[in-house]
C-alpha cells in the first residue's frame, strides 16, 4: 500500500534569487566580491596597526633582555613585511590589470563582459 504524495512547489524563502533580472544578481556579486575585496584590505592595515603598538609595546616592556627585544623586533619586521604584500598584490593585480587590457579589480564590468 503506497500512496502517492505530491511534493510541495520548491519556492525561495524571500525575495532572495526571484528576481527574474539577470543584471541585477550580477551587479549583487560583484558588490559582494567589491566589499569583500575592501574589507580584507582595510583588515590587513588595521592589523598591522596593532600589530606595531603591540611589537612597540614588547619592545619597550623587554627591560633590556635580549630574546624579549628580538621578539618584538621580529614582530615588526613581519608586519611590515605582511602591509608590504598586500599593497604590492594590490598593485601588481593593477599592473597586471592595466598589460592585459582587463579590469581585474573592476569585478562589475568583467561580470558584463562575460554574460551572454
Amino acid at each position: 500500500m503506497v500512496t502517492i504524495v505530491p511534493l510541495p512547489t520548491l519556492s525561495g524563502i524571500g525575495p532572495l534569487g526571484t528576481s527574474p533580472d539577470l543584471n541585477e544578481a550580477l551587479f549583487t556579486f560583484a558588490n559582494v566580491i567589491s566589499i569583500t575585496i575592501g574589507v580584507l584590505t582595510i583588515s590587513a592595515g588595521l592589523w598591522f596597526i596593532i600589530q606595531i603598538f603591540s611589537s612597540a609595546f614588547q619592545w619597550l616592556t623587554s627591560g633590556g633582555e635580549k630574546q624579549a627585544l628580538q621578539n618584538a623586533q621580529k614582530r615588526l619586521t613581519h608586519a611590515i613585511i605582511g602591509l608590504l604584500m598586500v599593497v604590492l598584490s594590490y598593485a601588481l593585480i593593477g599592473i597586471v590589470s592595466f598589460v592585459f587590457g582587463l579590469p581585474i579589480l573592476n569585478i562589475a564590468q568583467i561580470i558584463i563582459s562575460i554574460r551572454p
